[in-house]
């Protein structure tokens, strides 16, 4: 494998920043205001964890919970809870809810995160077009990951720390296609795919997927040096196993099976949602007959209209497969409409002419394909699992403008000006929405219309 400066230290600083922001945003929790008792989940799962538990207080996590063997577990990972360690040097950590600075940090790292992997590709490649590289750096800090999912909550907190660890796997991956693939992208790879699967395991697995389809390409490169492939690559997996572990150890200490990571059967919202038990048993929590609608969801959510009849299109659809969509109604098609469009050359690109990226390039996005397909086929379908499509739509994003700085074909001016504003107004509509909506399936808000609901929920009716 080819060494690259790539070192650990593009990681370790980015994270001793990120717990230092989380010590300065201990303060917003010292903020007087109504904290939900689901806020304090991870406090009370930190809690027990440090007595050697793994359940959490059920007064705390109420419906969200699962009651086996008369225990409480959550399902979500375990990692928002360790981050917040710093916080028991505090009095009353425990009732204090850290939900929001957890969120602004996961944020903030994310956001410098894509900025560092931009400012790389301009550096690297002075080729880029101008107006290339500044729609795409608008686009990066107004638009998509970074606007659309601010309502911070618990359950936002989970997902905005797996996209930074996306974030970072992908800002590796395409050092990798600048500088060559060394040890220490290695290392960053295995990091942060095994802190994705303490976090969210469906991105979790789509790291560690997209990791060892690196591993594979990269043995079968090495094929004439496989002892020196070996030995860059034993550090990072014997990482990542130490990160399987654990992950596995929880899994035994919540259900007795390191490979269950939620057992559905014995979820508390079962008992105000009975249908769900029986759709479960029929079909399963992941179902590729839910594609379709997936697809629709995501892409064209025709869903939330009307048909003459005054019923929701879909809607018998709708209820045989999925326990519930949720609202706000949007497209990446609207909202990330650069980032397919430079995806969409880097496929291209890919497919036209053979380099030395491209076994990589197509292995990492393989990858990162697994949990956007692991959404499009789930039972539920919620607004904030639009994050787990941001790792592949954005390393192929970075994948096109390298090609572009390379010499490829790129979107003229004019057309980048209007998919770059596209995606930052649409963007600003469906944060918005989603800040002044309600969650839960999104079916039972809408009876007078999609609409006049949002015509109420923004306060214009």
């Amino acid at each position: 494998m080819p060494a690259g400066p790539f070192s650990p230290r593009h990681i370790v600083r980015p994270l001793l920043l990120a717990l230092g922001a989380v010590l300065a945003c201990y303060a917003l929790a010292l903020v007087p205001r109504e904290v939900h008792p689901l806020e304090l989940t991870f406090n009370s799962m930190l809690d027990h964890l440090l007595h050697g538990r793994f359940d959490v207080d059920p007064r705390i996590v109420g419906r969200e919970g699962f009651t086996i063997n008369g225990q409480v577990m959550a399902y979500w990972g375990i990692l928002p809870a360790l981050l917040r360690l710093p916080m028991t040097l505090f009095p009353g950590w425990r009732m204090l809810d850290f939900t929001i600075g957890s969120c602004l940090v996961a944020l903030a790292g994310m956001v410098a995160t894509k900025l560092w992997t931009i400012r790389l590709i301009r550096r690297e490649l002075p080729a880029l077009p101008d107006w290339l590289y500044r729609a795409t750096l608008v686009v990066l800090l107004l638009s998509g990951a970074q606007t659309c999912f601010l309502r911070f909550s618990l359950y936002q907190e989970v997902c905005l720390w797996a996209a930074l660890w996306g974030a970072l796997f992908v800002a590796a991956a395409i050092h990798a296609q600048l500088r060559g693939l060394g040890r220490g992208a290695l290392l960053v790879m295995a990091l942060v795919a095994g802190l994705a699967m303490l976090t969210r395991v469906s991105l979790g697995i789509g790291l560690v997927a997209a990791f060892g389809g690196v591993l594979l390409v990269e043995m079968v490169r090495s094929r004439a040096d496989l002892r020196n492939g070996l030995a860059a690559a034993g550090l990072p997996v014997l990482l990542l196993v130490l990160f399987g572990l654990i992950t596995a150890g929880v899994n035994i200490g919540r259900w007795g099976d390191p490979f269950t990571f939620a057992d559905y059967h014995y979820y508390n919202y079962n008992a105000w949602y009975p249908d769900r038990m029986v759709r479960m048993a029929e079909q399963g929590l992941f179902n590729l007959h839910r594609v379709p609608f997936g697809l629709v969801y995501y892409f064209a959510p025709i869903w939330v209209l009307q048909g003459a009849d005054g019923q929701l299109l879909l809607d018998a659809t709708r209820a045989k497969w999925i326990d519930a969509a949720e609202l706000p109604p949007s497209s990446f098609l609207l909202t990330d409409p650069l980032l397919l469009a430079l995806g969409a050359l880097a496929i291209l690109g890919w497919m036209r002419h053979a380099n030395a990226d491209r076994a990589r390039g197509v292995a990492v996005a393989l990858g990162l394909s697994i949990p956007a397909g692991l959404m499009l086929c789930a039972v539920s379908m919620n607004f904030r699992y639009r994050l787990d499509f941001y790792p592949l739509f954005e390393f192929l994003a970075f994948s096109g403008l390298i090609l572009a700085g390379r010499g490829g074909p790129a979107p003229g001016p004019r057309c980048t000006a209007v998919l770059a504003t596209v995606s930052v107004l649409f963007s600003l509509l469906v944060g918005a929405a989603y800040l002044v909506g309600r969650l839960g399936p999104g079916q039972l808000l809408i009876g007078d219309g999609v609409g006049a609901y949002y015509l109420q929920a923004f306060g214009l009716r």
